[in-house]
């Protein structure tokens, strides 16, 4: 198997998202993998959704440790030194498996691949599964590479999260998790086979925010409306 340099930047906390997608990484026989890890901030007073739907519980492993079991790279960074250190790097794909908004510098000099939980540019923003249940859009999920406009870029690939009968909103919730570190992992052999990156820069959708408890104390309901509307037979 020929070996790319793979870059994952990352938070120096265990984090759920990170150890899926170096699983899957692992599981893909990938042996030239960085890892970069970014300060965690804690907000000081966090926000409490109603209903909790992204996984978050991680192996308490410490990052350097995960690592070093894997017999991946590890380095502390920060978001001013990440560009220096992506450079002497000189990975082959970078991928965001935990990080803020990156500086544009960063974003001009690399092409980084992020996933977002949701159809881009139709479901920009925070808790979008949530908006596009609320809404009735499909959910989705789609791979893209990052500019310096939130979840904008240019489109690797998009794909629908089925819905079946016997759902909950939970278990709809940890597919389109399944499927974005999926879709991140492969996307490392996709992009060499696409030719055309389709910008999803758009005017036409405002980004959502955190939904607001009055609207998601209603959610599942709207879930429930949902399922009869998207659900496959």
């Amino acid at each position: 198997m020929n070996q790319p340099k793979i870059a994952v930047i990352s938070y120096n906390t265990p984090h759920r998202k990170t150890q899926d997608v170096l699983n899957g990484l692992k599981a893909k026989g990938y042996k030239n993998v960085h890892v970069f890890a970014l300060p965690f901030v804690q907000r000081e007073n966090p926000f409490k959704p109603i209903y909790q739907h992204r996984p978050s519980k991680a192996i308490e492993v410490e990052p350097i440790d995960f690592c070093q079991n894997f017999d991946y790279a590890f380095d502390l960074t920060t978001a001013n030194s990440l560009n220096n250190q992506l450079n002497d790097f000189q990975a082959d794909y970078v991928i965001i498996a935990g990080a803020g908004l990156l500086p544009d510098e960063l974003v001009e000099n690399h092409k980084i691949i992020n996933t977002h939980p949701g159809f881009l540019p139709l479901t920009r923003g925070l808790d979008s599964l949530k908006w596009a249940i609320t809404k009735g859009v499909e959910i989705g999920v789609t791979t893209h590479f990052v500019d310096t406009v939130a979840d904008a870029g240019f489109l690797i690939e998009q794909k629908r999260v089925a819905v079946y009968n016997n759902d909950t909103f939970h278990s709809v919730a940890f597919r389109q998790y399944e499927i974005e570190i999926e879709m991140l992992v492969n996307s490392i052999e996709l992009i060499p086979t696409l030719s055309h990156f389709k910008s999803l820069s758009s005017n036409e959708f405002e980004a959502t925010r955190r939904m607001p408890k009055a609207i998601e104390e209603n959610l599942m309901q709207a879930f429930e409306t949902y399922k009869q509307q998207f659900k496959v037979d």
